[in-house]
């Protein structure tokens, strides 16, 4: 049996080498491949409007767009295939990430791009992910795809066992989410080859990464989950110092004055929209905003809340939490409604009360479950309810619940008042450092964002600290 199972894996192998084998220009290697060059640019064609709906659209600023373009075409004309065609393209997103399709669609955030501190980190994020398309990892990635289930196949035929074949597939499939630690150790090495073509400092790419491992850190701290990693580390198992060792073995080919270009790059992003697009509700300072929905509340800056497509959660240190969402209206009394939503019989509701604020009629109860006490909210709007629930321990609820009060009496409709109407969503503004004592805390405390973190995501953004905060000439400030 195994003699029969070694045969038949033997004539796979040297079928696909038969018909796979092409050589790749980034190498000069002759590599296996399945897929076509023309296979590749149908599927990035084909997956292309779909990354862009998934990832929010594209980011409509024809400056920024335009820049990004020159500078991948700037990096594309230093490759081994100066002539391929290559898209670029900026998703509306303030999630941290780049990646490329086959065919040479390369996609950038916008939240990639106001984390960067000059020119040549963008460079650098930009000729790595150039790097993927000219090695043809994609096709490698689905090279071995397709080997691993056809041996998988190949097994469960022989074996006769219905569910190896699934166990194969489902294991390769998830090891594949993210490119290996060769396809990354060789986009780093391209990036770096054609950095240097183009007249840029490579060096850039590690301090990069340093920037992204630091923000990466402060976003467990701000989640509250040291799980969570951020998008870009995830999908690009980099780390700085390997970058820096791949770096350093073409150190002699650096140019001796090498493009950082942080004065242009600062110009290019002044203006660019930081955090949620408006249409998915905005944070200005410690308010919440969702003109499309038509509501706003403010906030204790003891708290800090994450945007959800479905909810709103806000949370504090005492591990304290504030739910909002909306429900249509289920025609029913408001002591059936909070039955339900609390998941309690009427009995068990206590507090509740009916009242009139900011001409809308509010609802609220007391829930204790366990050691947990939870106050309901309701804001009735004709055929829909807004909702907001205080998760709280039973000795820090009378503390909180007076947190609580500020949220629920600050609400409104945005339609109601101008001056929230006329809000406009934070974005990057550059101004020059004073560099005087005491300014950096005084600017810190204008910053448009919720106070809590307001301080640490400034400085982690800027890339400030205690060597350079004096030495940097311009800023990015959020307003």
């Amino acid at each position: 049996m195994k003699n029969k199972i070694f045969i038949y894996i033997t004539l796979i192998t040297n079928l696909f080498l038969f018909m796979g084998c092409s050589i790749t220009p980034s190498s000069g290697k002759r590599d296996l491949n399945l897929m076509s060059e023309k296979e590749e640019s149908d599927i990035g064609k084909r997956e292309h409007p779909k990354i862009i709906k998934q990832f929010g659209g594209i980011y409509k600023d024809d400056v920024l767009q335009n820049y990004v373009e020159s500078l991948g075409k700037f990096l594309v004309a230093t490759t081994e295939t100066p002539n391929r065609k290559f898209t670029f393209t900026i998703l509306d997103t303030p999630i941290i990430n780049a990646f490329a399709l086959p065919g040479g669609y390369i996609y950038l955030t916008r939240g990639l791009i106001y984390l960067c501190q000059n020119e040549a980190q963008l460079a650098g994020v930009i000729a790595h992910e150039i790097g993927h398309v000219t090695a043809r990892h994609s096709a490698k990635r689905y090279t071995q795809t397709v080997g691993t289930n056809l041996i998988a196949n190949l097994i469960n035929t022989v074996l006769r066992n219905p569910y190896l074949g699934n166990l194969v597939n489902t294991s390769a499939s998830f090891y594949l989410l993210s490119y290996s630690r060769s396809h990354e150790y060789e986009a780093d090495s391209l990036a770096t080859r054609y950095m240097i073509r183009a007249g840029f400092d490579p060096n850039e790419m590690a301090n990069f990464l340093k920037v992204m491992e630091n923000f990466s850190r402060l976003q467990k701290k701000i989640i509250g989950d040291q799980k969570k990693v951020s998008e870009l580390l995830l999908t690009h198992p980099n780390s700085s110092k390997r970058v820096k060792e791949v770096i350093d073995s073409s150190k002699d080919n650096i140019p001796l004055n090498p493009i950082i270009g942080r004065e242009i790059f600062l110009k290019k992003i002044d203006g660019l929209l930081y955090g949620d697009k408006p249409e998915d509700g905005f944070f200005y300072k410690n308010k919440f905003v969702h003109k499309a929905l038509d509501f706003s509340f403010e906030f204790d800056e003891s708290f800090y809340f994450f945007n959800n497509p479905k909810f709103l959660l806000g949370t504090n240190e005492d591990e304290t939490k504030i739910v909002f969402d909306i429900d249509d209206n289920p025609n029913l009394s408001d002591l059936d409604y909070f039955s339900k939503w609390g998941k309690v019989s009427k009995k068990k509701i206590k507090n509740f009360k009916k009242y009139f604020l900011n001409n809308l009629n509010i609802s609220s109860c007391v829930i204790k479950r366990s050691k947990k006490t939870i106050k309901l909210v309701t804001i009735k709007d004709d055929d829909k309810y807004y909702r907001f629930a205080l998760i709280s321990n039973e000795e820090k609820f009378d503390f909180n619940s007076k947190k609580f009060d500020i949220v629920i009496n600050s609400f409104q409709k945005v339609s109601s008042n101008p001056k929230l109407s006329n809000l406009k969503p934070p974005k990057i503004k550059v101004i020059s450092n004073q560099k005087e004592s005491g300014y950096l805390k005084g600017l810190t405390e204008k910053l448009n964002l919720q106070k809590k973190h307001s301080e640490e995501i400034f400085f982690s953004i800027n890339n400030i600290n205690t060597s350079n905060k004096n030495s940097l000439e311009k800023l990015k400030t959020i307003y």
